[in-house]
């Protein structure tokens, strides 16, 4: 777990921000009932603001979904600047190997038409797990002789396979994939270490997501975005793919219920409604760059609400830019810096009660609860050969990590009696933005239930574990 800082550090005053903004901004999110993770709030290169809720931790490494894209995007742009292909090359052309009956439409989709979601599909059911599951390079036959019913370069479709498609286009140009690429060339003069990137079933870099990076490694690289591509005099990204990446490419369509993703597309970003543009993934994990403000914003988080998460942004934070403190700004700054200091998700409330050494179970799981010093221990037996225990907290979180063979998942557990024979352990999956309730009763049964959203491709804990290189 990498913990270095990458980044330098200001008070909000020095670099021009207002500190009651940021508590604005989390009072907003409270009354919404948004589960945030951690904060990284940076103006001219300096982070002002940050805070990790526990149980997480600063050198934790979450999947961050559909923010991999923006990564991905890079990592094609790099590949361009050596030569290996072009943005305005033909798919049927890279994959020249495999396609024998691409229709005259799917023939036109480019490179740049993959990197700004134009590829002519209306509908995000191109990429499956059976089509990743092809050896080789026999997915894009399947996929290139389905007609898409729009126009390439013109018809937006949000899509994984576009950017599945990216990843395999640069490790078949480079030898290399699209992790290897920003590992040596980006990563590494960043400072950035400890991430790793989840495969499809051939072991092909997804691209679309399964990036695993710590959140300030997110705030330095959108920082370099910020930057034009250049860290410390280097230029790390090449001009022409950050010349065009935070252009609008593609309308995105009107929508009244979330605006933000209707003001068009880049090259694997969305532009916003105050002329900002951000990458993000699914339940609340943001990049955000305010080029008006010289200003950048990371979150990770666990809500559905995403569009109000930003709401929140613009209401709160964006005016904190550049304004003066209304009062006793030093007073403010202190304030802030206290509640930043080590904010907690609360764990579960309820009984201790007394010695427990209980067998639990149901169709596919079995449990075993026993008492100890600072809680319980919770031996928990799954359906994917996985023999776990788990250190529960009582009123504290305790940290530990699940293994199945060559994956593991790094966890955080509390627990309480919550009523009359009725345990509850809530489980952080801290390699992913979700959590789980097991509730066990004194009828010896047990089951498991998400709290929040259900993680995209996966049902259990096991599907959010991490492979070990």
């Amino acid at each position: 777990m990498s913990t270095e800082r990458l980044l330098p550090r200001a008070l909000p005053t020095d670099v021009g921000v207002d500190p009651h903004g940021v508590p604005a901004f989390l009072d907003g999110l409270a009354r919404r009932g948004i589960e945030l993770h951690s904060l990284h709030l940076l103006r001219h290169g300096k982070v002002c603001a940050e805070a990790t809720w526990a149980p997480h931790r600063p050198g934790h490494a979450p999947l961050v979904y559909s923010l991999s894209k923006t990564f991905t995007s890079a990592a094609v742009g790099l590949a361009v600047a050596d030569g290996a292909f072009g943005y305005d090359d033909r798919l049927v052309d890279l994959f020249a190997d495999v396609v024998d009956a691409a229709g005259p439409v799917a023939s036109r989709i480019r490179v740049r038409d993959c990197l700004a979601m134009a590829t002519g599909h209306t509908r995000d059911d191109v990429w499956t797990p059976r089509l990743a599951a092809l050896p080789g390079r026999q997915p894009w036959r399947s996929a290139l002789a389905t007609e898409p019913e729009g126009t390439p370069g013109a018809t937006f479709c949000y899509n994984q396979f576009a950017t599945w498609t990216l990843a395999e286009v640069v490790r078949h140009a480079t030898g290399r994939s699209v992790h290897e690429l920003l590992g040596e060339r980006v990563f590494a003069p960043l400072g950035i270490a400890g991430t790793t990137w989840d495969t499809d079933a051939q072991r092909r870099v997804l691209g679309f997501t399964g990036l695993h990076i710590r959140p300030e490694a997110i705030a330095v690289f959108f920082q370099l975005l910020l930057d034009d591509g250049v860290h410390a005099g280097e230029r790390l990204l090449p001009v022409e793919w950050v010349t065009r990446f935070r252009q609008r490419h593609v309308e995105t369509g009107p929508s009244w219920e979330t605006p933000d993703w209707a003001q068009g597309y880049g090259w694997q970003v969305w532009h916003d409604t105050h002329g900002g543009y951000r990458g993000d993934g699914a339940f609340g994990q943001f990049g955000i760059v305010f080029p008006g403000q010289d200003a950048v914003l990371v979150l990770t988080a666990s809500t559905e609400r995403m569009q109000e998460v930003l709401d929140e942004v613009w209401a709160s934070l964006l005016p904190a830019f550049d304004r003066d403190p209304a009062s006793e700004p030093d007073a403010a700054q202190a304030a802030l810096a206290g509640r930043l200091a080590s904010p907690e998700l609360p764990t579960v409330w309820g009984e201790r009660g007394g010695p427990v050494h209980l067998t639990f179970e149901n169709r596919t799981n079995r449990w075993r609860l026993v008492d100890d010093a600072d809680g319980w221990v919770l031996r928990w037996v799954d359906e994917f050969g996985g023999d776990h225990r788990l250190p529960v907290g009582f009123g504290h979180w305790r940290h530990s990590r699940m293994m199945w063979g060559d994956r593991s998942l790094e966890v955080a557990a509390s627990g309480a009696w919550v009523g009359w024979g009725h345990w509850v352990g809530h489980v952080f999956a801290l390699d992913a933005p979700h959590s789980l309730l097991v509730r066990l009763r004194d009828d010896g049964s047990g089951r498991t239930e998400w709290v929040g959203g259900r993680p995209l491709g996966a049902d259990s804990l096991h599907g959010l574990a991490v492979r070990q290189s």
